[in-house]
């Protein structure tokens, strides 16, 4: 009998011995890199971004704008000579893309221009002079207005807003000028003095120079310049120091470069040249219906500036607005009250405000008025110490009446609490005032607050006023303006604000759209 074939499957071949590692004498073949040559590209401009770049969301809106206001200077017209100019649409819609990316310089935008995709497809690979640029964004204020106000109109027919409850809030935000600029009056008017001689040397030297010289012209621009802002600095000093004391006019001191600027305190206690930057925003989908600066680091009189530019912006004022206590005092509660807008806001509590008042004035806040006793019927006090205070009369202060009372000056130097409780004047006694009636508007806000559906509107207030603020300072990197002056960092915050409102809309509406 034959034996069985054997299955071929089942024969599993002996493995190779491994060979044996040779040594590498010869370099790696590598594929180098060669910059010595030029090279041909083709490039679809339309191909540059995606059909959900937000480029072309800001190009379709400012195409849907009337921009015939930017067109009405311009010199170059059809069939007359000289270069065509360049488009508005284009240059409006280069500055709202640059500020969406956090690019404030014009000339930032000019070097984008060259390789940025965004800045490529707007512009069809043409580039436009940052001198152009720049021009072009302070130069065109009231139609700058008029394009803002046109926005908001889109977006209210859009149902994007209602103006039903606007928050309202404050930021400071840093000028040009220098720490170093501001000079008391006697150093402006030194100051001035040298700027007008050098002015008149160079207007000699101008008179003996060739015609043409370019360099001479510039020098002498230059010196004048610098001799109007001057002039315009102690102008505002004047302005400032009008209904001073002459000792506060010695101390007043204004800027030699950005008069207009004001030193104010930020939020990181740092105190430099800014202006307080005033936005109005509505509640529903927190888009900016208002902007404008101020030049007072106080907030309390701008909040009816502010509901102007909104009803200027939107032909009719808001129904509700809501504040912070920087705002809520009775000059704004009775002007809200007979405007018929609904004032939501923050009173101060009179027993915080009094002690920090009293701690402010070097007194002990265990010495305020309302730890003393009122005896005999309203006609005598009585301090933490024992000592009796007479009345000495009535008075009015922001409109609320009061009882004045006074201390003997004998009993206040015998005191042992004469150094917290009267520090100051102690011959002449401690002074203490009582509110006894405030006025009938402050009572009924104070009582209206004091409602849990108010309490929670107010609370609502931070997460809506306070979210434009850090977007324009964070994401479009307005942290200090980059022109001089109250009208041209006013327009750059209008900009700003325009830059925010079309990327809130392109947020709320035109992604959604283009991604179906």
């Amino acid at each position: 009998m034959e034996p069985a074939t054997q299955n071929p499957l089942l024969e599993i071949p002996e493995q190779p011995e491994p060979e044996e590692q040779r040594p590498v004498t010869t370099p790696p073949r590598l594929r180098t890199v060669n910059r010595d040559q030029s090279l041909v590209a083709q490039i679809w401009v339309d191909e540059l971004i995606g059909p959900d770049h937000k480029a072309r969301a800001i190009w379709e809106l400012v195409g849907q704008l009337d921009l015939s206001p930017f067109e009405e200077p311009l010199k170059s017209r059809q069939g007359g000579a000289g270069r065509a100019a360049w488009d508005p649409q284009l240059l409006v819609s280069l500055w709202v893309y640059g500020y969406s990316e956090g690019i404030g310089s014009a000339r930032e935008i000019e070097r984008l221009m060259q390789w940025e995709p965004g800045f490529q497809w707007l512009a069809g690979l043409a580039q436009v002079n940052h001198h152009t640029l720049s021009d072009f964004r302070v130069a065109h204020r009231q139609p700058l207005d008029g394009l803002f106000a046109q926005l908001l109109a889109m977006l209210e027919s859009v149902g994007l807003l209602s103006l039903e409850r606007v928050m309202h809030d404050g930021t400071k935000i840093r000028a040009q000028a220098g720490a170093d600029t501001f000079r008391r009056e006697e150093s402006l008017r030194k100051h001035l003095e040298r700027a007008r001689q050098a002015v008149e040397a160079l207007a000699e030297e101008t008179a003996e120079a060739p015609a043409g010289d370019r360099r001479q012209a510039a020098r002498q621009r230059a010196a004048r310049e610098r001799k109007e802002r001057i002039e315009g600095a102690l102008q505002e000093w004047e302005k400032l120091t009008a209904e001073s004391s002459e000792k506060e006019k010695a101390e007043q001191r204004v800027s030699i470069t950005e008069p207009e600027a004001r030193r104010m305190k930020h939020g990181d206690n740092a105190i430099a040249p800014s202006y307080n930057a005033q936005l109005s925003t509505d509640a529903q989908n927190k888009i900016v219906v208002g902007a404008h600066l101020s030049q007072s680091s106080g907030d309390a009189r701008s909040l009816q500036q502010a509901i102007d530019e909104v009803e200027e912006n939107l032909d009719r004022a808001p129904a509700q607005v809501v504040v912070d206590g920087g705002f809520t005092n009775r000059d704004n509660i009775k002007a809200c009250a007979e405007r018929n807008i609904d004032l939501v806001g923050s009173l101060a509590d009179p027993v915080e405000r009094s002690e920090a008042s009293m701690k402010a004035a070097g007194i002990d806040p265990a010495f305020a008025p309302h730890h003393f006793k009122i005896l005999d019927n309203g006609k005598q006090l009585e301090c933490p110490g024992g000592c009796k205070l007479k009345y000495a009369g009535q008075s009015r202060k922001r409109e609320d009446l009061y009882r004045q009372y006074r201390a003997q000056g004998a009993d206040c130097q015998a005191c042992q609490y004469q150094k917290r409780c009267c520090p100051n004047q102690v011959e002449k006694g401690r002074t203490v005032s009582i509110r006894v009636e405030e006025q009938a508007d402050v009572a009924a806000f104070r009582k209206k607050m004091e409602q849990p559906e108010q309490k929670a509107i107010y609370r609502q207030r931070g997460p809506v006023a306070e979210f434009p603020n850090a977007w324009i300072k964070e994401k479009l990197g307005l942290r200090k303006f980059r022109v001089r002056g109250l009208v041209k960092a006013e327009t750059e915050l209008i900009w700003a604000c325009l830059a925010y409102n079309v990327m809130q809309w392109f947020r709320l509406t035109w992604r959604d759209a283009a991604a179906a």
